[in-house]
C-alpha cells in the first residue's frame, strides 16, 4: 500500500492503472486511466475504453497531466492517493483521489 508521495512516485510508470474515487469535476469520479507518462514534475493519465476526447488530446496525445507538488498537498489513507491544492487538505480543496490498481497492460 503506497503511504507517502515517493512511494507513489515509483510505483508509477506507463501502463499502470488508476480508479478515480474521487475528483473535482464530478463526471471523472469512477474513470479508470491508464498512466502514459512520467517526468519528475508530475504524470500523465488517459482514461480507458471511451472515445478519445480534448482532454486525452493534451500534452501532445499523453493525456491528463497532474502535477506531483509537494508532498504537503497530499494524502494517503487506506489505498487512496489524493491530491489537494495548496489551500489544505480538505474536500474544498481535494483535486483528485485514486487508488492504484496493480495492473499494467501487456
Amino acid at each position: 500500500m503506497i503511504e507517502n508521495l515517493n512511494q507513489l512516485k515509483r510505483a508509477l510508470r506507463p501502463g499502470i492503472r488508476l480508479q478515480i474515487v474521487d475528483h473535482r469535476r464530478t463526471e471523472c469520479i469512477n474513470q479508470l486511466r491508464e498512466v502514459t507518462w512520467i517526468t519528475s514534475n508530475g504524470f500523465c493519465t488517459k482514461v480507458l475504453n471511451q472515445p478519445a476526447d480534448k482532454i486525452d488530446a493534451g500534452n501532445n496525445g499523453r493525456g491528463a497531466m497532474l502535477w506531483w507538488g509537494p508532498a504537503s498537498t497530499w494524502t494517503f489513507e487506506n489505498g487512496v492517493c489524493s491530491s489537494f491544492t495548496y489551500g489544505g487538505n480538505r474536500k474544498e480543496t481535494l483535486i483528485i483521489a485514486f487508488c492504484v490498481l496493480n495492473e499494467e497492460v501487456a
